[in-house]
């Protein structure tokens, strides 16, 4: 599964590289927050830095895609609600889209997507979905090959199970990656396009976590997954090493994962919460 996540991810970055064509700075995050009834709420949030959104407003205007003489914002096709609706049912029964707003963060702008359930235990995440409004296929083929993260609540204990990946499905997963065995400047300039990018996945209890083994947790959230390229293009190898990761073996991945600074990958199977109680003890 986490093989999965990265070859995805991996390739989601190489595909925005081709469209940005310039050095960019693109954040993705996918937040699951669980209330203590199973309902919550699912959000996605995409965020380029001021230097991307200006180059692509003005290059929209320089081909004239414009609406009276105005530069069309790269934001826009992440604004169509009706996308969002579509893309709802993605997550599972009873998933519902909720409103689209735009947001500002660290000089950068971009969008928030919120949906919302009603139980938890109907809804399904799969690797990189919020990146399927960029890179479409990425939810139907993980669906296909059954590596959905699933969750099971009741009585205040929330379960978070991530299969083993179908290998005779899924086929090659990261060798089929094309990451240059070793550095070349031209391999190297081409990494400088992914600069700044971190795609990340978390649940939040609302609540609070009494108690979890969870590989990856700060307070009452839980970080699923995050890579920040940032901190992986900081030793040159840091992409072959990803590339190198056998998770056939969860405990070899986690160790292995552990040494590459800017990537985080639950590499259990089940993960267990307890929430914050509001009984009396």
């Amino acid at each position: 599964m986490l093989e999965l996540i990265m070859k995805r991810l991996l390739a989601s970055l190489f595909a925005l590289a081709a469209v940005l064509v310039t050095p960019s700075c693109l954040e993705y995050e996918t937040n699951i927050t669980l209330n203590k009834d199973g309902s919550g709420t699912i959000t996605e949030e995409t965020v380029f830095n001021a230097q991307i959104i200006g180059m692509l407003e003005m290059t929209a205007l320089q081909g004239g895609q414009g609406n009276g003489g105005q530069a069309k914002s790269p934001l826009d096709a992440l604004k169509d609600p009706e996308k969002a609706k579509a893309k709802a049912k993605n997550y599972g029964e009873g998933v519902t889209f909720v409103k689209i707003e735009e947001i500002a963060r660290n000089g950068g702008k971009g969008v928030r997507v919120t949906y919302k359930f009603a139980d938890i235990n109907k809804v399904s995440i799969n690797p990189g979905e919020g990146l399927t409004n960029l890179t479409p296929g990425t939810a139907a083929e993980a669906e296909e090959i059954g590596t959905a993260t699933t969750f099971a609540f009741a009585d205040n204990k929330l379960s978070i199970i991530t299969p083993d990946v179908d290998t005779e499905k899924a086929g090659n997963t990261t060798d089929d990656l094309e990451i240059p065995d070793t550095p070349d400047p031209q391999a190297a300039q081409m990494m400088q396009m992914f600069k700044g990018m971190k795609m990340t996945s978390k649940i939040t209890a609302a609540p609070g976590i009494a108690n979890t083994d969870a590989t990856f947790h700060s307070g009452d959230t839980i970080t699923l997954y995050e890579m920040d390229l940032d901190k992986i293009l900081a030793n040159p190898e840091g992409l072959n090493a990803m590339k190198g990761i056998n998770m056939s073996d969860r405990t070899k991945a986690a160790v292995a994962l552990s040494k590459i600074k800017g990537v985080k990958a639950e590499t259990k199977e089940k993960v267990t919460v307890e929430l914050v109680s509001d009984e009396p003890k």
